[in-house]
């Protein structure tokens, strides 16, 4: 008898050990979602900037994609592969400027700057996906 005890006990333990991770998956993915969201003009804005842009405009621009990359590598919700491209998109982004003064126009890079660019906003929108941010959650 004392043995059923402790096996209900621990199942209950279990049961609700699953249940916290859940929430637990759930709410990393609801913030993450919450910060893509909340960058979504600034990756729009990096995939096009003006052509009166500063190149310290566009750095600090991708620097403020710094956390939520992050916090999307480290996410059990996007395959690793995903969050991967995502800062390695950012990265080769970031290259394109290294040793260029933040005073200089953008539109001298604007070239070089395309192609990276243009990566960096698909993995976003690819993470966007993933992630099924915007839409509502399905019932459990």
């Amino acid at each position: 008898m004392a043995s059923t005890a402790r096996i209900a006990a621990l199942a209950a333990i279990l049961a609700l050990v699953a249940t916290g991770c859940r929430r637990s998956e759930a709410s990393e993915t609801s913030s993450t979602c919450s910060d893509l969201m909340n960058l979504q003009a600034t990756v729009a804005y990096l995939e096009a900037p003006p052509s009166t842009t500063t190149v310290g405009e566009v750095r600090g621009d991708i620097a403020k994609l710094d956390s939520t990359v992050g916090a999307v590598a480290g996410s059990s919700a996007v395959p690793e592969a995903l969050g991967k491209e995502l800062g390695d998109a950012r990265d080769a982004y970031r290259d394109i400027f290294n040793g260029v003064g933040d005073d200089d126009s953008f539109a001298t890079y604007a070239h070089d700057a395309a192609t990276p660019a243009q990566r960096l906003g698909a993995a976003y929108d690819s993470v966007v996906a993933v992630l099924a941010c915007g839409r509502s959650p399905s019932p459990s």
